[in-house]
């Protein structure tokens, strides 16, 4: 098959385009030519009537200037063995992206997709392809012309598109009969028509049909690009809530997919339309409290067997078992918070009691096989995984003799005997599938899209690590810089991914993971979305999270380093741990100073009274016991670069260390201005280029809303970034983004392209977050920042307060404000069943955190208990406009 593209692209002296096409067989470029700059052409031998492909821009050198923004997808049906002419276009990304959606089509009335059809298979056609964004109700998409056949212009006449999945829609028609009369140009628009409005127009020139001796005789496709009709996405409310908190009246002690049903059901209610999750994929590996983290998944793919509703599957045929194991069901249910390892051990004896009952009957099912099919990529080895960790309680794939690596021939020849536990994993991965599918329809129904979870990590002993190591860092772990939450940083332990490698394949790994997601979720928040700009990375070989610099970076050479910081003393002693006899004496006592000194493990330097360790890795001191000198590793001004010998960053927060405090202020002073510098100037260039190349690469191929979880230490250059890539910000009035005066930013001054809360997960809910403040602090937030006289002081009651602050962030400018259960119930003092401080899931400061939280009622019960509540809230959604007005 052969195809004739044509692009129109105006390009400068010295630049080319060139088709970058994607196969079942790799990349491959494809160089345009053009005679006059503008207009490109290429011609092409297909092997496959399924298209895929982007143009780029190219210098002079053959560089990268620029890169669509989003995949071309075309289907060529029924033009096998013929010639193509196909009129192309560059696809910028939409300037309203939210709007063109998967999340905001829930709220849509459009058809389900449909390939286009004709009767006139066999004949040259001309199709029109469209990309328009989530229609309003009662509204078609619509092609009108200069053509009889396309209505003359007249709306009425106009031809319907159908919908092909995706925001793309098309009609494929008779070239004969949309030829204008008199040799002139045949033109046409697109319009949306509806019965409860006035036709609604493209605004700009005609678009005119190249039927020219060029095309004469030939499929001929009109790829249109974007609809020219600006719509705006609506504003919309949503909750954020953890599965694991959720509660229903048949639960096993956790929340299930059954409560996710219900906590459906609840914001319909509440005429919100999204709500919002935390990971729920599997993060089975030690079988206690430790597997709680919902962040340290096993597998990207897998979902974790905890959250199947028992309710929604067959009772067992053993009716005695089914009825002790529904006793034990009711205890756990009723505790106040999730007792994880009794839960997953009283699940897993129903499921294996279940899959002995129904094994034949559901592996044999045309259901499974789908499910299987779907799942190829990733579900034979996370049984294998699953089987060898059981086998290995405790200890990651490297400790698993004959099989550290993942070899699919080896482990089928050998586990062969294995294979009814093998299916066992599989079919518990199809039952969550049948169920999570299942929500997924119940909330398109409702009008309600569902937010998913991306993690930044991978455990470093999970199946994805075990499955592929090249792509990720093993010998760093992932972490965050020190903050108010967490003075020492954060070490979360992920390995760090390897970009370079993953970018050779056009980060396909992440775009599996994204395909993983749209099965199930309409929108996704991307988990320290930072992380993508740069990464915090700490050696293996160290705890603290102030031991670790930033991926990538400039560090400086120690020839740098000594130009620009004039130390008394050789800038090497700062590259391993430097410590002054007085802090020692009070950190340790003379006794133990003496003991470590006659060890080893402290030795002198050649300054007076100044010591360094035997050893800078606190993994070292770990082994052997020696906790007291772990905070001792951290007092190392320089830290190494792994990735080029003999280059140092600064250590970070180190105006707090031991040594600071013996400097003059003249070093001091040049330390700050280097530190300073270093974190919030240097790296601005590079960092935008990193997260530019990397997000692009992460959200071509999705239509799901993107949503950023930005917060922390923020480089510059992160707000043009989301905003060129149209993802979403999250903003919070306590964590502004700029330096304010008062340290909050009102939710007034919002961006519009953002989501709106009041807390997240990892900080004190709303409730504790006021009780935090002193006296003097709420009475400057009341005053300053809700604006409020000394006479509404009076008459405000603290509920009034948590009102105030909720009904300021849906008045807010943002398009989005999804604020967690625990804030929404905030509102209304009889909902108060928890203290405070009760309400906080995670304190990312503690690295040993039980995520066992649960809210203290079914939501179904909130709902048909709390009806003046749910009044108060539809009224204040309503008020601040948060309905879907498509």
């Amino acid at each position: 098959m052969t195809l004739s593209l044509t692009l129109d692209y105006h390009t400068r002296w010295g630049e080319s385009l060139a088709l970058q096409l994607e196969t079942a067989q790799g990349q491959s470029l494809h160089p345009l030519h053009t005679t006059d700059g503008r207009l490109w052409q290429l011609e092409l031998e297909l092997a496959s009537t399924s298209l895929c492909y982007h143009f780029v821009l190219l210098g002079t050198e053959g560089e990268v200037l620029r890169r669509e923004a989003e995949d071309h997808q075309l289907e060529l049906e029924g033009a096998a063995a013929t010639t193509l002419y196909l009129r192309s276009c560059w696809r910028d990304r939409p300037c309203e992206r939210t709007r063109y959606s998967r999340a905001i089509r829930v709220l849509s009335s459009e058809p389900s997709p449909q390939p286009i059809t004709s009767a006139e298979a066999g004949r040259p056609l001309v199709t029109f392809l469209v990309e328009a964004p989530a229609l309003a109700p009662y509204t078609e998409l619509c092609l009108a012309g200069s053509a009889a056949a396309l209505g003359g212009w007249q709306p009425e006449a106009a031809l319907p598109l159908q919908h092909l999945g995706k925001g793309r829609w098309g009609i494929r028609l008779d070239p004969s009969l949309i030829t204008s009369e008199a040799g002139e140009p045949s033109t046409y628009k697109y319009l949306l028509r509806s019965a409860l409005d006035a036709p609604h127009w493209e605004e700009g020139p005609d678009r005119e049909l190249p039927l020219t001796e060029l095309t004469a005789g030939k499929h001929l496709f009109l790829e249109d690009g974007l609809l020219r009709i600006p719509l705006e996405a609506p504003r919309l409310a949503g909750c954020v809530v953890p599965l694991f908190s959720l509660r229903s009246t048949s639960d096993w002690g956790v929340g299930d997919m059954q409560a996710l049903h219900e906590a459906i059901d609840a914001v319909a209610e509440l005429d919100m339309h999204a709500l919002q999750l935390l990971p729920i994929n599997d993060t089975t590996f030690y079988r206690d409290a430790r597997d709680s983290y919902p962040y340290n998944a096993i597998s990207v793919d897998a979902l974790h067997p905890i959250y199947l509703s028992i309710e929604r599957l067959p009772r067992l045929a053993d009716s005695t078992l089914e009825a002790e194991l529904s006793e034990e069901a009711t205890h756990l249910r009723d505790l106040p918070e999730l007792d994880y390892p009794a839960v997953l051990e009283l699940k897993e004896r129903y499921l294996r009691a279940l899959f002995a009952e129904r094994a034949v009957a559901d592996l044999s099912s045309p259901s499974y096989q789908d499910f299987a099919r779907r799942s190829a990529r990733w579900l034979e080895a996370y049984s294998y995984y699953s089987l060898l960790r059981d086998r290995h309680p405790g200890l990651p794939p490297s400790a698993w003799t004959g099989y550290e690596r993942y070899d699919a021939e080896r482990l089928r020849s050998t586990l062969s005997a294995e294979q009814a536990e093998l299916d066992y994993y599989k079919w518990l991965q199809y039952l969550l599938d049948e169920q999570l599918r299942t929500v997924r329809q119940h909330a398109e129904e409702r009008g309600v899209f569902l937010k998913g979870d991306l993690p930044i990590g991978v455990a470093p002993h999970g199946l994805d690590v075990w499955l592929a190591p090249e792509y990720f860092h093993l010998e760093e772990s992932a972490g965050a810089p020190p903050d108010d939450f967490a003075a020492d940083g954060q070490n979360w332990g992920f390995p760090t991914y390897d970009w370079e490698r993953m970018q050779c394949d056009g980060y396909r790994w992440w775009q599996q993971r994204l395909e993983g997601l749209e099965q199930y979720f309409h929108a996704f928040r991307i988990d320290h979305v930072l992380g993508f700009f740069r990464i915090w990375e700490i050696p293996r070989s160290q705890r603290s999270g102030l031991l670790g610099h930033f991926h990538p970076a400039l560090p400086y050479s120690l020839e740098e380093w000594r130009a620009l910081l004039p130390t008394p003393y050789p800038i090497e002693l700062l590259t391993a741990p430097l410590l002054h006899r007085s802090y020692l004496e009070k950190a340790l006592g003379e006794e133990r100073l003496q003991h470590f000194l006659t060890s080893g493990k402290l030795l002198p330097t050649s300054l007076s009274d100044y010591y360094t360790l035997s050893s800078g890795e606190q993994q070292a001191f770990d082994k052997e016991g020696l906790e007291e000198l772990l905070p001792l590793c951290t007092e190392t001004a320089l830290i190494a670069d792994p990735y080029r010998p003999g280059h140092y960053h600064p250590r970070i927060s180190w105006e707090r260390s031991r040594l600071w405090q013996h400097w003059s202020p003249e070093l001091q002073a040049a330390w700050g201005a280097l530190s300073h510098e270093y974190y919030y100037r240097r790296h601005n260039a590079l960092f935008q280029r990193t997260a530019l190349e990397r997000l692009s690469g992460l959200i071509r191929h999705t239509d799901m809303l993107l949503c950023a979880e930005d917060l922390g230490m923020i480089p510059a250059t992160v707000p043009a970034v989301l905003q060129e890539l149209q993802i979403a910000s999250l903003e919070l009035e306590r964590m502004p983004k700029v330096l304010t005066a008062s340290g909050w930013i009102s939710p007034a001054h919002f961006p519009c392209h953002s989501v709106a809360t009041t807390s997240t997960h990892d900080m004190p809910p709303l409730r504790a977050w006021w009780h935090s403040l002193g006296a003097d602090r709420q009475t400057a937030y009341l005053q300053e920042e809700l604006g409020l006289s000394p006479l509404e002081l009076a008459e405000l009651d603290e509920v009034g307060i948590y009102r105030a602050i909720v009904e300021a962030h849906l008045a807010s400018p943002a398009q989005l404000a999804l604020l967690p259960l625990a804030d929404w119930t905030a509102t209304d003092e009889r909902l108060w069943l928890q203290r405070p401080e009760e309400e906080q899931i995670n304190h990312p400061e503690d690295p040993h955190q039980y995520w066992r939280y649960r809210f203290p009622i079914a939501l179904s019960e909130l709902i048909s208990q709390q009806r003046d509540w749910c009044s108060y809230i539809r009224h204040i959604i309503h008020s601040a406009s948060r309905i879907p007005t498509l």
